[in-house]
């Protein structure tokens, strides 16, 4: 009940003195008038930068390990300590309100119940929690009355003193005993089942192939109704590396929004949210997913996928064949996987002629799938950005400089290079592939509405029949063309 320290108490000073000559640090806290308080660990702390005068002189830090066990980083724009949540969105666990705020005249510091409560149960540990209202009339107000002060116990967890009188002034001041909510067991539960992946209580069935059973049918992501090779002899249950089919649509949420979505040929993965693994597409055009990686999906992205889901057209991709059930690798490599392939080594190398602009669009380029003329024209964008906007073209002018090759200086990069090559008795006189990016980054994405658009992607279809085999016989002719840029820049 005389709980006397705050928010601005530090968590450590340097002390000297006491009959001793050397100056040693003492933690944790100190003078809070109750012994229960001594080995209490603080979680605010109240910071004041002293002759600052501009915004956040005042501030909130929290204790480092609450903040370190919980995962959660200072996010200005959100006013508060966040972390990713299941869906990849930024979640607020401690929000900060101080007067600083437009709108505020209080600081408040806030905390999420459920991570607090698992914090508290692994801790072994309560929340103590003072509180302090004083209402007064200063007008009248001369001092506190000689009376004495009530003691008033409403429960062993909450109990205050009290003064009141009549009209002036009334003071309540006490404390309140926070315990977990739920049992030990209950919460133990629930965290340990969040990291291994059984967190996800709701399933759905997808129409699937359940080639144990030579059949087409519907499957459940529910551990239950799968089985797998130890288990096998004990039951007639499909395999949980069981296929399922969908359209190629499916993928078209996660490549719009690519800072929290990554989209690669055989993974998607949400950031710090959740993963599914050994995707790839089919001859059909079908993207396939196994029924034991879908149900570590959300709920919600389950569904998702569900939306999407059909019965198979073909079977699962070579690739995808040879890999996960052989074990072994492949032989042949996907004209995009190539181009991936030569930049990265570019990059790894630090070649001067060769700049990686951004890594992220190692990841962001992708095949088109559908028969959207947006994603198509959104996937020659990236390829663009990664691979042309990374020619250095200072270096370039240097090397046609000394091989006393003449240029213009309006000449891009592109024609440099075929200059450059054209010089070196390659045989190379036009990189049609990267010629082909460029104008598809300028006139198919740059102008999506134009005539010019629609012609040049009804040549690529009358020609491939598809965006993803257009997309894919470019990339084979870049890779070609990367491959004695290489020989002849080293």
């Amino acid at each position: 009940m005389q709980w006397s320290f705050n928010p601005y108490t530090s968590i450590a000073s340097y002390v000297t003195g006491g009959g001793r000559e050397d100056v040693w640090v003492e933690r944790g806290l100190s003078g809070t008038g109750t012994k229960t308080l001594e080995n209490a660990m603080q979680l605010i702390f109240g910071r004041t930068f002293e002759g600052w005068t501009g915004p956040g002189r005042t501030y909130y830090e929290l204790h480092q390990e609450y903040a370190h066990l919980t995962g959660i980083h200072w996010r200005p724009e959100k006013r508060a300590y966040c972390r990713f949540n299941e869906h990849g969105d930024l979640e607020p666990v401690v929000s900060v309100t101080s007067r600083e705020d437009k709108g505020s005249n209080i600081d408040l510091v806030s905390f999420k119940w459920e991570p607090l409560e698992e914090y508290l149960a692994a801790s072994n540990a309560s929340l103590v929690r003072m509180f302090d209202f004083t209402l007064l009339r200063r007008s009248g107000f001369s001092g506190w009355s000689d009376e004495p002060t009530q003691e008033i116990i409403e429960s062993p967890d909450f109990f205050y003193r009290q003064k009141v009188m009549p009209g002036y002034a009334a003071y309540t001041r006490g404390v309140q005993i926070i315990r977990p909510r739920r049992t030990l067991e209950a919460i133990f539960t629930d965290m340990t089942d969040r990291w291994f992946g059984r967190s996800n209580k709701q399933y759905v069935e997808f129409i699937a192939y359940d080639w144990r059973n030579k059949r087409v049918t519907r499957i459940s992501t529910d551990p239950a109704a799968t089985t797998n090779y130890f288990q096998a002899k004990e039951n007639a249950l499909p395999f949980e590396v069981s296929p399922a089919f969908f359209r190629p649509e499916v993928l078209l949420k996660y490549k719009m929004d690519r800072d929290k979505y990554t989209v690669s040929d055989r993974d998607v993965s949400c950031r710090a949210g959740w993963h599914l693994p050994a995707i790839d597409v089919n001859e059909a055009g079908q993207v396939h997913a196994y029924i034991c990686y879908l149900r570590r999906l959300p709920y919600e992205e389950q569904l998702h996928w569900l939306s999407y889901n059909e019965p198979p057209k073909a079977s699962i991709s070579e690739r995808a064949f040879i890999n996960d059930f052989k074990g072994e690798f492949v032989n042949f490599v996907q004209p995009l996987q190539k181009v991936l392939s030569i930049v990265r080594r570019w990059h790894d190398d630090k070649v001067v002629w060769w700049t990686l602009r951004d890594e992220k669009l190692l990841e962001r380029v992708n095949t088109p799938l559908t028969e959207s003329r947006d994603e198509w024209a959104e996937a020659f964008m990236d390829l663009a950005k990664l691979v042309i906007e990374g020619f250095e073209t200072k270096e370039i002018r240097a090397r046609l400089d000394k091989a006393q090759v003449p240029y213009e200086m309006e000449d891009k990069t592109i024609a440099l290079l075929e200059k450059l090559l054209s010089k070196t008795g390659t045989g190379v006189e036009k990189l049609a592939g990267l010629r082909t990016v460029q104008l598809l980054r300028s006139k198919a994405k740059g102008h999506a509405g134009g005539s010019g658009a629609h012609q040049l992607a009804q040549d690529a279809l009358t020609e491939h029949e598809s965006f993803a085999s257009h997309f894919q016989h470019v990339c084979l002719q870049v890779a070609d063309e990367l491959e004695s840029i290489e020989t002849w820049m080293p």
